[in-house]
């Protein structure tokens, strides 16, 4: 997990600029990735408790969903997560490879969301679900996409572990029906959300 320090350190080179000039952005490990990440969205203004880094460089069979305390700097919880049935690589492997802001793409989009008011679905399977807003030029439009949090049965535990990988949304981020519950508990009321892929997908 990112450490206190690590944080420290990277909103530093942040300011500094220092990540964003020079090859050793290309060879800076996951590690440097989630740390630059949670830098980043801790680094903007908010009054909520909690600030979340989707790290869409996992694999989705392991937790990339990483909600973190903003007064500690440190990720308190870690989720699995669907991507987009649209975002699936050619090879189906369980990795997020192509993401877009297009209506009826079915992929994920990468950026800045803030979370919105909860629900309770009509689709089956979704229940208790929270609109998204995309603050992002990369998704602007997750609230008119109908991009949202919720839960379904392709997402339970034990069907990942048997499958080998999570399974696939329509561009939403669905968690299993417990882990949903806990992620909206945490996360409602204008939490930030950033979802990323490498370092070359970062915001300055």
């Amino acid at each position: 997990m990112p450490r206190h320090g690590a944080v420290h350190r990277a909103l530093a080179l942040l300011a500094a600029g220092t990540l964003w000039a020079g090859p050793a952005i290309a060879q800076a490990d996951r590690s440097m990735l989630m740390d630059v990440a949670i830098a980043y969205v801790l680094g903007k203004s908010s009054d909520h408790r909690y600030a979340a880094v989707l790290d869409f460089s996992e694999h989705s069979s392991r937790p990339r969903f990483y909600v973190i305390d903003r007064s500690s700097e440190q990720v308190v919880q870690s989720f699995h997560v669907a991507h987009g049935i649209g975002s699936e690589g050619p090879d189906d492997d369980g990795y997020a490879e192509t993401f877009s802001n297009v209506p009826d793409s079915e992929t994920s989009s990468l950026g800045l969301y803030l979370t919105g008011a909860t629900y309770i679905s009509g689709q089956p399977g979704h229940g208790l679900s929270m609109r998204l807003h995309g603050l992002s030029e990369s998704n602007s439009l997750a609230f008119e996409r109908l991009i949202v949090i919720h839960g379904h049965s392709y997402m339970d535990p034990d069907l990942v572990q048997a499958q080998g990988k999570a399974g696939l949304s329509e561009g939403c981020m669905v968690f299993s029906a417990g882990d949903r519950d806990t992620v909206v508990r945490m996360l409602r009321g204008g939490a930030l959300i950033y979802a990323v892929k490498n370092l070359e997908s970062l915001e300055d």
